[in-house]
């Protein structure tokens, strides 16, 4: 075949050329639908069974909220706000290591793009370095209720602004778990209580202890850079009463849902487990500063469990306070417990909220570390809407790792079932 003496010849290839048009354009495509788009998640707990199991991997659409913008705190204009009946993937809000939770030492950089976001450590450990790299720890949860509406829980039913608000198709309860009556009275007995509004401002001495907690729970949350403290005290005629303590009965078989016990004053050990713990309002309010975290604990059957006994310690300590003023021998004197927060450290017993406000609770709703342990979920922690599961794996014991030699499990402990299925389908 002769060729033709007319045609352009071909010239060396262009490797820049087409390693940018091969590689780095698909990648950089890639990276910002990451950013943008969407968000990979995987189930580690069963707190949303049987709607989402544990190995479940599922994509959730950051657009719909505003997705962040790399390198700043600042988002991209939202489809449009979460909804009750959302579920919804967010940053954990009382997640202890956050470097946001210690502004004087932890000076923030930048979010990136698929690397985590970067702090200078002012006051590094021996041997570590300044520049610190946090992967936020984020849970999932449904929102059953936002900034505006009133909310009752008692045991099996939620109400929302008067109207019950179904349980999820594949939600459940467990009957068979045991915890103790003030976690129970907590998990089973709330409200009713209005999520508050954007802009509103609550006046905190007017609020329930277990209220104030989840509002500064909120605080926290949205002044993430900056030192955020409570503070709780008596007052008589008043006057601060310095020597009015909180009297706490507990059953010591279930330390996880406890105060700290050098916290206590004094304690009196009692048969059948039960302890009774003297508290000075001090050591309370420095207590719930510094120890305002939540962990799931191990194990079957898998029980909410948390340091820092929010709001368990609210409802304790308003139980303790009426009873105290009861049986108070002055009698005419005027009681009155109050309450305050400081951000930077300035103190006020009021609190303007900046965002929309959540009230998540999970699925398999008697297992599940939600709004009703840790507090209201501020707006600025939402990252994504979960859409749907585009993997699955039943590994609860563990024997798929890294390590290649166990792959070959894979096919035969894939869901095949659940691929491609959507959330609340």
């Amino acid at each position: 075949m002769k060729s033709d003496p007319n045609a352009t010849p071909k010239g060396p290839r262009n490797w820049g050329k087409s390693f940018l048009r091969e590689i780095m354009v698909p990648l950089l495509l890639a990276v910002v639908v990451i950013q943008i788009v969407i968000q990979a998640f995987r189930i580690p707990s069963g707190s949303m069974e049987r709607t989402l199991l544990v190995g479940d991997w599922l994509l959730g659409m950051k657009f719909m909220y505003g997705s962040p913008i790399p390198f700043t705190n600042k988002r991209l204009p939202p489809v449009r706000d979460p909804r009750p009946g959302d579920v919804i993937i967010f940053h954990y809000p009382m997640d202890p290591d956050v470097p946001d939770r210690d502004p004087a030492r932890f000076k923030f950089l930048a979010h990136t793009l698929l690397f985590g976001d970067y702090y200078w450590d002012r006051d590094p450990d021996e041997g570590q370095a300044r520049l610190v790299r946090y992967d936020s720890r984020d849970f999932i949860k449904r929102c059953v209720g936002v900034s505006g509406d009133v909310l009752t829980i008692r045991r099996r039913h939620v109400w929302r602004n008067g109207a019950e608000v179904a349980l999820a198709p594949n939600g459940q309860y467990d009957d068979t778990t045991q915890i103790p009556w003030d976690m129970e009275r907590v998990r089973d007995s709330m409200g009713p209580f209005r999520i508050p509004k954007p802009g509103e401002t609550l006046h905190l001495n007017g609020l329930p202890s277990d209220e104030f907690l989840r509002i500064y729970s909120l605080a926290i949350q949205e002044h993430p850079t900056q030192a955020v403290r409570c503070s709780l005290w008596v007052e008589r005629n008043g006057k601060k009463d310095t020597s009015w303590v909180m009297r706490d009965v507990y059953q010591s078989v279930y330390p996880d849902f406890n105060l700290p016990d050098d916290a206590a004053l004094r304690s009196f050990r009692m048969p059948q487990g039960w302890v009774m713990a003297d508290y000075r309002m001090d050591t309370l309010s420095e207590y719930m500063s510094k120890l305002f975290q939540m962990v799931e604990s191990d194990g079957w059957p898998r029980l909410v469990a948390h340091n820092a006994v929010l709001p368990r310690f609210g409802v304790s300590l308003d139980n303790a306070f009426h009873l105290w003023r009861a049986a108070d021998s002055a009698g005419k004197d005027t009681l009155r417990l109050c309450k305050a927060i400081s951000i930077d450290g300035r103190w006020d017993s009021t609190y303007t909220v900046q965002r929309q406000v959540l009230f998540m609770m999970g699925d398999n709703r008697d297992h599940s570390s939600d709004s009703r342990f840790w507090g209201y979920l501020s707006r600025r922690n939402v990252k994504a809407q979960a859409l749907i599961i585009y993997f699955s794996l039943d590994d609860a014991d563990g024997m798929v790792s890294l390590n290649p030699f166990t792959w070959w499990r894979v096919p035969f402990r894939t869901r095949w079932n659940r691929i491609g299925r959507l959330v609340d389908d």
